[in-house]
């Protein structure tokens, strides 16, 4: 019978939301020490950079979801060609010679580092960008040029990280991916005192910290794939690379997936642009609110998206073995997983929303204001739960254009709809719009699940 589904989805997880979690800390540290120096402008002008990259790279996240599908696709063909080949009255599905284990990863890395090449080499434009937007000056937009010079230079790296991870996720090498980026964290961390503060170096000991520590994950990573899958013994009668691997209609797959994907980010990425954009212009305490709950937002996101790696590990592979009941048994198990975590989510924002109030502001005004949006949040992880688990399910199809069809969709109808029908409601109205954009995707994503890969079909 196998693993059963639901422990398979818990086992790989729980160490991605482990790690998920510990990404908010290394924020809090970089904030904290930027704002233990002597100046708030070395504060102001490193978080633009920091946020600007970091939004950047977030863009970029189609690289790790797509090497994330390929790879759990590639896993599933191995095991089962493991299988058949070690069968005697089953000959292979699949001609050893034409399978290499590492033909997607090689191409999806010369991808990432072409991709972050031209963007290190856009630096300046990007930095003349920020300054016509933030309109920074003296100290804070030395910050601000320090900072962005020096991660950029790091950005082919930083690209890589997310194809190797998305890899290492797509191989089911949860904990081996927690680790990593724990420990990546905890190096960034402990770098960020030593460089900043105890050798004075300041904004540009912020940078250099997290450049290091981007390396120190890039080559774990690369380790970790080396012991993991080249020196796996049930994989030894497969080359590493095939003939094919240069093959340009593969490399035309690649690209086509991540143009898909690249859309969708681009999508949702403006969706969320337009609640902080919008939300400045109904006043200071509107945005400081909205600045608020949009860490409530990051938690369901950060915790969801761990459901969402192991349910893209675990329908790539049966994807990968063409096994339909395998893949329905996987997908339905990922449903019941999903919401119960956001059930979990719930719960804790109904009876601790005060609480993590206050543990973010001690602004009463703030506070008070925030009171108003206290169904929306306790809503969001019931509504948004679906379309991070549909969305798990198309990475491991590798099904980037129904998954950019579904945010078009959404974007236009379920966000930009709902917030012309209730923009009497001013602030409140985005928010509605967020629920709307998150209600379209389950919608849509579930619609095409059900009519197009129901096993029942």
């Amino acid at each position: 019978m196998g693993t059963d589904p639901i422990k398979k989805i818990l086992i790989l997880a729980i160490p991605m939301i482990l790690a998920n979690l510990s990404q908010p800390l290394l924020g809090l540290v970089d904030t904290a020490v930027l704002g233990h120096l002597d100046s708030p402008a070395f504060l102001a002008g490193a978080a633009v950079g920091a946020f600007f990259i970091s939004q950047l790279l977030w863009i970029c996240g189609f690289l790790r979801m797509s090497m994330t599908g390929l790879s759990a696709q590639s896993f599933g063909l191995f095991s089962a060609a493991v299988e058949n080949t070690s069968n005697l009255l089953q000959p292979p599905k699949t001609p050893t010679s034409s399978l290499g284990r590492l033909d997607d990863l090689s191409r999806a890395c010369i991808i990432a580092l072409i991709l972050g090449m031209i963007l290190m080499l856009a630096s300046p434009f990007w930095l003349k960008l920020l300054f016509d937007w933030t309109a920074l000056s003296g100290l804070a937009a030395q910050s601000l040029s320090e900072y962005v010079a020096i991660r950029f230079y790091n950005v082919p790296i930083a690209l890589l990280n997310l194809v190797l991870i998305g890899y290492l996720v797509g191989q089911q090498q949860a904990r081996l991916v927690m680790t990593i980026q724990i420990m990546g964290n905890a190096l960034n961390i402990a770098l960020n005192l030593i460089l900043a503060v105890y050798l004075n170096m300041e904004v540009k000991g912020v940078a250099y910290a997290t450049v290091i520590a981007e390396w120190a994950m890039f080559l774990m990573a690369l380790l970790g794939i080396y012991h993991s899958t080249i020196t796996s013994s049930h994989l030894a009668s497969f080359a590493l690379l095939s003939d094919q691997w240069r093959s340009l209609n593969k490399f035309k797959r690649i690209l086509s997936l991540n143009r898909d994907l690249f859309f969708r980010s681009i999508l949702l990425q403006g969706c969320l642009a337009f609640v902080t954009y919008r939300g400045a212009r109904y006043g200071v305490t509107e945005a400081a609110v909205n600045a608020i709950l949009m860490q409530f937002f990051i938690i369901i996101a950060l915790g969801l998206d761990g459901i969402a790696y192991a349910i893209e590990a675990v329908v790539g592979e049966s994807e990968g073995k063409t096994d339909q009941r395998q893949r329905w048994r996987y997908i339905l198990a990922s449903i019941q997983c999903s919401t119960i975590l956001g059930i979990m989510f719930c719960f804790i924002f109904a009876f601790g929303f005060n609480q993590i109030l206050h543990l973010l502001t001690v602004q009463t005004t703030i506070i008070t204001a925030a009171q108003d949006y206290y169904w929306v949040i306790v809503a969001l992880p019931l509504i948004a739960h679906w379309c991070y688990c549909f969305d798990g399910v198309y990475i491991g199809l590798t099904r980037g254009d129904v998954m950019r069809n579904s945010m078009f969709i959404s974007a236009i109808i379920g966000f930009l709809g709902v917030y012309v029908l209730t923009s009497h409601h001013d602030n409140m109205a985005l928010w509605f719009a967020l629920l709307g954009l998150q209600a379209m995707r389950g919608i849509t994503l579930g619609w095409h699940l059900n009519r197009h890969y129901s096993i029942s079909r």
